[in-house]
């Protein structure tokens, strides 16, 4: 007989591998090798679980409709896991009445489950009544790669419910439906921020100029959701939009966004700009790391590690604001040494041309953002990926976010 607290052991590690991988898309310090490591364990911990059957399921069941996101998680993967029509019955029953974290949870196991009979059940939820499931599974298909008909999506484009919007907007750009991009420009000044973002993401996927202007408008204007649009500006690579991004800087919650779009736009015109940036000890981390993504200088490796830090100071007003938030965004960055950078660029700046844009101080290309995809860093593969999209328009977008497994398949 299986002993229950070996199950539980499976759960408890299940859960927090779970939690451990999702807080991993965002860190500097994972690799896609990392990242396949990190699921493997997570995966042998599930495979656990479905071992253990009856036993398991006593444990899992109750889990799955009033669980933490990573038990909905572990119970709904297993469910579908073990091919057992019962078990995945009541995944989908539960799907039907779920919010916040257990929808959440089953919708990261339709989203990265091995069993292909998802796809039969998702296009089954298409037709709920419920507007939150129907944007939940026109999410879970696009990522997925599944092909949504194009009038069904035309027709989620005049519902009314601003959820299913935003996530058939997302879908048509992720699944590339240029037929509906028109409709999906119709969005680009959607009062909802969340629709407003994914119709300008997509826009920008399809090649939509009407989108990138909108973008525009929303970061000089700093209208709600320029702090979630600013790196598309980078990303895009206009030169003309480096005075944008300049200018934002001056703009306490968008100095860092604009920091990091500075880097990925590859503008060697305003490296000086950052080096003057990483001179204050709240940003400099960030702008060396803007600066090593233009020039290529490798700050650790060139010795330019500062060896005295000052950590950034928390004014007393925003102390009671940083309680509850006490993560440091920039602690696996090192401390750049200005001076020596400063010296450095003086010495190097004229190896580059300023007609030319760069990434990790080579000039910008295909094959420099597909090196990235094999052995970047998990954030910058997200922004790889969709760069890539953007060179490529008839190719498929890759979902930075799947499982590693699908992921290399999908490249």
């Amino acid at each position: 007989m299986i002993l229950i607290d070996i199950l539980e052991e499976h759960l408890e590690e299940a859960d927090f591998l779970w939690q451990q991988r999702q807080n991993a898309l965002y860190d500097r310090v994972y690799n896609l090798d990392d990242l396949a490591e990190l699921e493997e364990r997570l995966l042998a911990h599930l495979d656990g679980l479905v071992l253990g059957e009856k036993e398991a399921w006593k444990l899992l069941g109750p889990k799955l409709s009033s669980g933490e996101e990573g038990e909905v998680f572990s119970a709904a993967f297993v469910a579908l896991d073990s091919r057992d029509p019962s078990k995945i019955d009541l995944v989908n029953k539960t799907f039907l009445e779920a919010e916040d974290n257990v929808l959440n949870g089953i919708c990261y196991a339709f989203k990265h489950t091995m069993n292909q009979e998802v796809e039969n059940i998702l296009r089954s939820m298409l037709n709920s009544d419920n507007g939150r499931i129907q944007a939940a599974s026109i999410d879970c298909l696009s990522l997925r790669r599944i092909s949504i008909d194009t009038n069904r999506l035309q027709a989620f484009l005049s519902k009314k419910d601003t959820r299913i919007i935003a996530a058939t907007v997302s879908a048509v750009g992720r699944l590339r439906i240029n037929q509906l991009s028109e409709e999906a420009e119709r969005f680009l000044e959607n009062e909802i921020m969340e629709v407003r973002r994914e119709a300008i993401k997509t826009g920008l996927l399809l090649g939509s100029r009407k989108s990138l202007d909108a973008c525009r408008r929303i970061i000089i204007n700093r209208t709600e959701g320029a702090d979630q649009l600013i790196e598309y500006l980078g990303l895009m690579g206009q030169p003309d939009d480096a005075n944008i991004l300049i200018n934002t800087m001056n703009d306490p919650g968008l100095v860092r966004n604009a920091i990091t779009a500075l880097g990925l736009l590859g503008n060697i015109s305003t490296v000086e700009l950052l080096i003057q940036s990483a001179s204050g000890p709240k940003l400099s981390r960030l702008a060396g790391e803007a600066i090593s993504r233009i020039t290529g200088v490798d700050i650790v490796s060139e010795k330019f590690v500062a060896e005295k830090t000052v950590e950034p100071q928390i004014p007393s007003s925003e102390v009671e604001e940083e309680e509850e938030d006490l993560s440091d965004p920039d602690e696996d960055i090192p401390f750049p040494d200005v001076e020596k950078l400063k010296g450095w660029w003086r010495s190097n700046a004229s190896r580059y041309d300023k007609r030319v844009r760069y990434r990790n101080g080579q000039p910008y290309s295909n094959q420099v953002l597909k090196e990235i995809l094999k052995n970047g860093n998990l954030p910058a593969r997200h922004h790889a990926a969709f760069e890539i999209a953007l060179l490529n328009p008839s190719s498929p977008y890759l979902e930075t976010h799947a499982f590693s497994t699908l992921q290399r398949n999908y490249a």
